[in-house]
């Protein structure tokens, strides 16, 4: 019984992402580890319809860790919000990058098989409350990929990902890769969408990508070519503009405020805004600002800013 109705709730999500032309849904980033009761509450008053947060699949061998992971999807299925679950590591997945093909190859499956678990587990134990699963975030960039050559190793990963996720795929939208680019033409995100095209269209139901910076004609072009070129809607889960930046609060309103706006003709069915809240550990004033609070959960001018735009469909 239980499958089925998370089959049934996974087909229902598939028609709202695959529907480019009715309203997005427009959620936010949170970070597990300041993700309270009070923070839920006020991103479902402000009309925000999911949460966003990463889970590392190393991480997940901590108790302590497990327990950080199940105490968010507590507070997000008490308020009411379903969460995009991004999965990836933060360690290398394989240590034999250069030398031997071979073993690099196999270190490789091993690790995929990890994140198979760790995804098979989550899905299984908070399943009722996973709107979609999010294979890994950024992979074009080292800092995301510690793993080499990605051209030659997100491949031999993700294929075996892919084809290990069958089952949970049946029973939880599956989306990809959270691009760092838009992946137009000849792009590195196309490029690692192309190496696994023969198994992504049994793998993923969207593309994700993130898209900051871009024009809603740039966005829209993406949209256009995802479609054209995979067969796939594609989806915006990181967007954002940060207070420590130039134009400061009132450029950061403004800047949030004219890119939901124009959210019905983005073409794009899921828009994840980054992030809820200020990281006070952010490497400098642009990364610790991106908050729609600050980092005590004062309300910025961004979420009043948010709250009207979401108000006007």
């Amino acid at each position: 019984m239980f499958s089925i109705t998370l089959q049934a709730q996974a087909q229902q999500v598939r028609q709202r992402i695959f529907d480019s032309e009715g309203p997005p849904m427009v959620g936010t980033q949170v970070k597990i580890e300041r993700f309270t009761s009070t923070s839920a509450m006020q991103i479902k008053a402000a009309g925000f319809s999911f949460i966003r947060f990463g889970v590392w699949v190393n991480s997940m061998q901590s108790d302590d860790y497990q327990k950080r992971v199940g105490n968010a999807f507590a507070v997000a299925q008490e308020a009411g919000l379903p969460v995009l679950l991004t999965v990836r590591s933060t360690v290398p997945l394989a240590l034999s990058l250069q030398s031997d093909e071979a073993a690099r190859n196999a270190q490789l499956r091993a690790a995929a098989k990890q994140l198979i678990h760790v995804v098979s587990s989550l899905v299984g134990t908070y399943g009722n409350n996973v709107l979609a699963v999010e294979l890994w975030n950024e992979p074009e960039l080292p800092a995301y990929w510690p793993t080499g050559d990605v051209n030659t190793t997100f491949p031999v990963y993700m294929q075996t990902v892919c084809a290990g996720l069958k089952n949970v795929h049946a029973l939880t939208p599956v989306i990809g890769f959270g691009l760092a680019r838009a992946p137009v033409s000849g792009s590195q995100s196309d490029k690692l969408l192309q190496s696994l095209q023969s198994s992504s269209d049994h793998c993923i139901d969207a593309v994700s990508y993130h898209a900051y910076g871009m024009s809603e004609k740039q966005i829209q072009d993406a949209s256009a070519y995802v479609l054209s070129r995979y067969g796939l809607p594609a989806l915006i889960t990181e967007w954002g503009a940060s207070s420590g930046a130039r134009g400061g609060m009132t450029g950061q309103a403004a800047n949030i405020q004219a890119f939901l706006m124009k959210r019905a003709s983005m073409r794009t069915p899921l828009i994840s805004i980054y992030e809820w809240q200020d990281t006070v550990d952010g490497k400098n004033a642009r990364e610790r600002n991106f908050g729609l609070v600050d980092a005590s959960e004062t309300p910025k001018p961004a979420l009043a800013a948010a709250l009207a735009a979401l108000r006007r469909q």
